[in-house]
């Protein structure tokens, strides 16, 4: 799986709006997990820079994610967000249980914050998607990382990433290594629709005469002969002639 450059590498604007970073379950979950204490004083810095444009060249690759971000100082440091990828067989598994439960689709396909999914894989696979805050790890190269295993610039990545996962929620799918699932498509949202269509058979040119085989005699009787024999004579002619 490649890596997945957010907005071409550009600053992260973050929208203004109240206190929390992260609408749907997936994101709220990820920033909750990154900064427990989302009332602290660095949470609210990092929020701060994730709505000032202070995150860049975030890229996403399966088990970690990237970035710079700025400080108020102007200096800009490495920041990372990194937990293990869920094994490919539990994400099989929860693709194969889409089979029998529909509502499993958008969640697989990352369309959709699904806590459906998210609710299968952490009861029945008990490999959670959003990952704990204990399985995930963090890194940033300022000063304050000594001070604090949640700096100013580490929050600023999670909130900016939340909000990305909002907008698009494969993102998500994407940190945890697993590839967005297709649903089938006669669940497509048309009942009616199907796959596509198999490429049409070479045509074969068939025996003079092939059509009023197949219909059988007719019981017409013409010369002392069924009709369909009489029509015979004049297929093979048409055939010649063509």
């Amino acid at each position: 799986m490649n890596a997945i450059l957010l907005d071409a590498g550009e600053p992260i604007r973050v929208a203004e709006g109240g206190d929390r970073i992260g609408a749907g379950p997936w994101a709220r979950w990820l920033s909750s997990a990154v900064v427990p204490d989302e009332g602290s004083a660095r949470a609210e810095r990092g929020r701060e820079l994730a709505r000032c444009g202070a995150v860049s060249s975030v890229a996403v690759v399966p088990g970690a994610v990237t970035a710079r971000v700025a400080g108020s100082s102007g200096s800009e440091y490495v920041v990372s967000l990194s937990t293990p990828p869920i094994p490919p067989g539990a994400w099989s598994d929860a693709a194969r249980a889409a089979s029998a439960r529909p509502h499993l689709d958008a969640g697989l396909a990352g369309t959709e914050q699904s806590l459906h999914l998210a609710h299968l894989l952490e009861t029945e696979l008990r490999e959670p998607l959003v990952p704990p805050t204990r399985a995930v790890t963090t890194s940033c190269t300022c000063p304050d990382r000594e001070r604090s295993p949640v700096c100013k610039h580490v929050a600023a990545l999670a909130f900016a990433v939340a909000d990305a996962i909002d907008r698009n929620p494969s993102l998500l799918l994407h940190w945890r290594g697993c590839r967005p699932v297709e649903p089938p498509a006669s669940r497509s949202g048309d009942p009616w629709r199907a796959g596509p269509l198999p490429a049409p058979r070479p045509l074969r040119a068939l025996p003079p005469g092939a059509v009023v085989k197949r219909l059988g005699r007719s019981g017409i009787r013409v010369g002392g002969r069924d009709l369909a024999e009489a029509l015979e004579p004049a297929y093979r002619a048409f055939s010649a002639s063509t």
